[in-house]
C-alpha cells in the first residue's frame, strides 16, 4: 500500500494576500491544492491520500474534495502548530488506518502543484529498495556556504554534488515512525530539523536521493503564483495546439 500524506495547513503569510491561504488561491478556476491532489489522484502508484489541514478550513477541503472528485482521499485531519506536528499528526492518522512496516509513505506539499509522475513513480521505487527516498533539485547557481557575510574559496561548493531538497520525502512507514520516536531522546542539534528527511539523518537513516523531473516550485510567494500561472497556460497551449 502506498500512502500519499498532503500537507496544506500553512496560512500563507509570505503570500502577502490577506485572505484565503496560499493552497487555496484558485488558478484557472482551479485552487492549487487541488493541481497537486490530482497528480496523487491520477497515479497508478497511489493507494490513499491523507490531507492535513488548517482546521479552520477542513469543511471547506471537504467540499473541494467532492467538487473535484479526489477520490483517492480518505482522510481530512487537521495539523499542528508546526510543520513537523503537521507531519506528524498525518503519520499516525497513517497509522491508525493499518499501514504495514513495508507500505510506502510520500510526504508532499499542498503548494507543489507540479510533481510529476515519474518522481512519483522514483519515490516509491527507491523508498521500496532503501527505505528511504527524498526528491532533490540539482542547483544551477553556484553555491558557498558561510556564516557570515564573508566567504573565502573553502565556502564555495561544487556545484556538480550539491542539491536542494524539495518533495514528495518517501519512506517505508516502519522507518519513519521509527525515526520520530528515536528523535525523542535525540538532541536535534544545532540545525533545525525542518522536514521528515533531517529527522531520518539526524536519527542514523541513509538519506537516497531522487533528482527530479521538470519544474517542481512551491508556491510561497506572489512571483510564484505567477510563474505558476504562466507554466500552466503553457501546458494548455501546448494541448490545444497539439504541441
Amino acid at each position: 500500500m502506498n500512502y500519499a500524506i498532503v500537507l496544506a495547513a500553512g496560512v500563507g503569510q509570505r503570500m502577502r494576500n490577506g485572505g484565503l491561504p496560499k493552497q487555496f488561491l484558485k488558478l484557472m478556476g482551479k485552487p492549487i491544492v487541488i493541481y497537486t491532489l490530482e497528480k496523487f489522484e491520477q497515479s497508478d502508484e497511489i493507494d490513499k491520500i491523507i490531507i492535513v489541514c488548517h482546521g479552520s478550513y477542513v469543511d471547506y477541503m471537504q467540499k473541494l474534495l467532492d467538487i473535484y472528485q479526489i477520490n483517492k482521499a480518505v482522510r481530512v485531519i487537521v495539523g499542528g502548530s508546526d510543520r513537523q506536528s503537521s507531519l506528524k499528526h498525518g503519520l499516525d492518522t497513517v497509522k491508525l488506518m493499518g499501514a504495514c512496516n513495508d507500505d510506502v509513505v510520500l510526504i508532499h506539499d499542498g503548494v507543489r502543484p507540479l510533481v510529476s509522475e515519474v518522481t512519483i513513480q522514483e519515490n516509491i521505487r527507491i523508498a521500496k529498495q532503501h527505505g528511504c527516498a527524498v526528491t532533490a533539485h540539482p542547483v544551477t547557481e553556484s553555491v558557498v556556504i558561510t556564516s557570515t557575510e564573508e566567504a573565502r574559496m573553502s565556502d564555495f561548493k561544487k556545484r556538480a554534488d550539491t542539491y536542494s531538497l524539495t518533495a514528495p520525502q518517501s519512506f517505508k512507514f516502519g522507518n519513519i515512525m521509527d525515526a520520530y520516536e528515536k528523535i525523542r531522546n535525540i538532541d536535534a542539534g544545532d540545525v533545525p530539523l525542518l522536514d521528515a528527511a533531517m529527522v531520518y539523518a539526524r536519527t542514523g537513516g541513509e538519506i537516497h536521493l531522487v533528482k527530479e523531473q521538470g519544474v517542481n516550485i512551491k508556491i510561497t510567494t506572489p512571483e510564484d503564483y505567477y510563474f505558476l500561472k504562466a507554466i500552466l497556460e503553457l501546458e494548455e497551449n501546448k494541448y490545444v495546439f497539439g504541441l
